[in-house]
């Protein structure tokens, strides 16, 4: 008589339990070596954080750089069916963009800045120039005259006349003025959007740059003030 299936499975012997696959979780925090281990296998891990770099201008650096390469990747003018960097401009900000986001990633995952990182910090007062000068002379009129001849914009296209009214614009346009709003967006269009982003990583950087070289100077003449004050000290102890 054949046995049936429950009987069968009852006459076998019992599995053994199974281990667990994985390690088990720390109970406690990081310590600092193993914070180090792991900073030193992840390499340039994203988004560059580095938790013994210290130096938060670093991180405005490499914010800065991807500003700016953000910029490129927008358009320049009024036709929005291309980008920045597919003019000769574009594409030199694009270099300096990228410039600025691989030495200053490198500066925060070693904790020291190079003389690529400056140099490059340098270059960005380039950009940082041209884009005042572009947005200084910008006349939305002849951008416009100019977008229409091209077929960039057709049909009723209200903008803001200039950067007095674009600013008066903007502030009907956070009182939910629609028409102020169309204004504002269509004035961004003409000027370019990427030229804005492409200043205002500039301008961090060129910020940053001179805050570092003011706080430096100040630091070095408040040691130097420091060491006259123990000289001076030394010398009143030794003639006591």
């Amino acid at each position: 008589m054949s046995q049936t299936s429950g009987e069968y499975l009852a006459t076998l012997e019992p599995l053994e339990p199974l281990e667990s696959g994985g390690p088990e979780g720390a109970p406690g925090a990081m310590t600092a070596d193993e914070a180090m281990l792991q900073a030193m296998r992840s390499g340039l891990p994203a988004p560059a954080i580095n938790p013994y770099c210290r130096d938060k201008s670093y991180y405005a650096f490499l914010w800065a750089g991807i500003l700016m390469l953000v910029g490129c990747i927008m358009p320049f003018d009024a036709n929005y069916a291309a980008a920045g960097y597919q003019t000769m401009t574009g594409a030199i900000y694009m270099l300096i963009a990228i410039g600025m986001i691989r030495t200053w990633w490198g500066a925060i995952n070693t904790n020291r800045s190079g003389g690529s990182s400056i140099l490059w910090l340098l270059v960005c007062f380039v950009p940082l120039v041209a884009t005042i000068m572009k947005m200084a002379a910008f006349d939305p009129a002849k951008a416009f005259e100019a977008a229409s001849s091209h077929g960039f914009v057709t049909g009723k296209f209200e903008y803001a006349a200039g950067w007095g009214s674009f600013f008066g614009d903007i502030g009907g346009a956070l009182a939910k003025d629609e028409e102020a709003a169309i204004r504002v967006g269509n004035f961004w269009r003409l000027l370019g959007p990427g030229s804005f982003f492409v200043f205002l990583g500039a301008l961090i950087a060129e910020l940053g740059f001179v805050g570092g070289v003011l706080g430096g100077a100040k630091k070095n003449k408040q040691l130097k003030q420091a060491k006259m004050a123990a000289a001076a000290e030394k010398r009143r102890q030794a003639k006591s």
